[in-house]
């Protein structure tokens, strides 16, 4: 199929497409240079989010002086859903387990494997103590749950700081003199 770039022929937008494509013939070079750096911006953002989160968890998190509000519940009330306990920890419950954490803070078990998988928070919702996760998870059909939340953290953070991304991926791009 042979084009015809003469303007007095075809419709006006089948016109303006062929000078486009006309005008950006050759710069296939440049479109990979652009998904290199925007590949290379989104593994470097995705590294530095990771430092950040280990190195200050504080900031990370946008904790205040004060740490997250706390509950004054009673030992027979989950912090995390805030219902009543029914089972004890030394009993295999029918409907529900309960879980101890190292603090002997008390919790319905799919509590805390929300708090600590879904939420990404690593701590007691009580007293913020440091959740062991290997502990928690000794069985090795449950480790996927881990990485399953590991993934979800991902998605959290390519969502979250997209715009930031792009921004700067825009920015090199006109910097470089890339169109």
């Amino acid at each position: 199929i042979k084009q015809d770039l003469n303007p007095g022929s075809g419709a006006p937008w089948q016109v303006e497409h062929a000078r486009m494509h006309a005008k950006h013939r050759g710069h296939e070079a440049m479109h990979a240079e652009m998904v290199l750096i925007l590949i290379a911006t989104l593994v470097v953002a995705q590294l530095l989010l990771v430092q950040w989160k280990q190195r200050h968890p504080r900031s990370y998190n946008f904790y205040s002086k004060s740490g997250m509000p706390t509950k004054h519940l009673s030992d027979s009330v989950c912090a995390v859903c805030g219902q009543q306990i029914f089972v004890d920890v030394s009993e295999e419950g029918i409907i529900e387990n309960t879980y101890r954490l190292s603090c002997n803070h008390v919790f319905h078990e799919f509590c805390i494997r929300g708090w600590c998988i879904v939420g990404k928070k690593q701590t007691c919702p009580y007293c913020r103590e440091k959740v062991d996760l290997k502990r928690m998870f000794s069985n090795p059909w449950e480790r996927p749950h881990v990485m399953y939340g590991q993934l979800l953290d991902w998605l959290r953070y390519l969502v979250a700081w997209q715009p930031v991304i792009i921004g700067l991926v825009q920015g090199i791009n006109f910097v470089l003199g890339l169109e």
